[in-house]
């Protein structure tokens, strides 16, 4: 079944409270993150939670964010908006990203995005551009 069926009038849909907060939830952006200088998943602080999440600064190769838990359904998107340095993008602890291992990050080059989205529990999958 599609999210809104045809002919659906999505500004009213808006007007009911729990329909507007999934909508608030679902459209934040979050820019000017600061990965994680010398990178790691635990001293990660800055667990992304915006639907779009833009890295403004990377000072070093490696610096790193953190992902939240994996949750079936959930997305999100991460930016590397750094000029020069690719990042490391760690899932939450015990999570997983593609194939890689347990707890084992993601790099994101300089200037790349990565679309994450969650169909399993405990593992992200992901679309990194060109």
């Amino acid at each position: 079944m599609p999210f809104l069926l045809p002919n659906t009038d999505v500004a009213a849909l808006l007007l009911d409270p729990p329909v507007k907060e999934l909508y608030a939830k679902l459209t934040t952006a979050r820019t000017g993150i600061t990965a994680l200088a010398g990178g790691g998943q635990a001293g990660t602080v800055h667990i992304l939670t915006a639907a779009i999440n833009r890295i403004t600064t990377v000072g070093s190769a490696a610096d790193s964010v953190k992902l939240p838990p994996a949750v079936p359904g959930v997305s999100l998107v991460v930016i590397n908006a750094a000029a020069t340095n690719s990042m490391n993008v760690f899932p939450n602890t015990g999570d997983y990203i593609n194939a890689l291992g347990q707890n084992a990050a993601l790099a994101v080059a300089a200037n790349k995005t990565v679309l994450l989205f969650c169909a399993v529990a405990g593992t992200w999958n992901s679309i990194v551009t060109a």
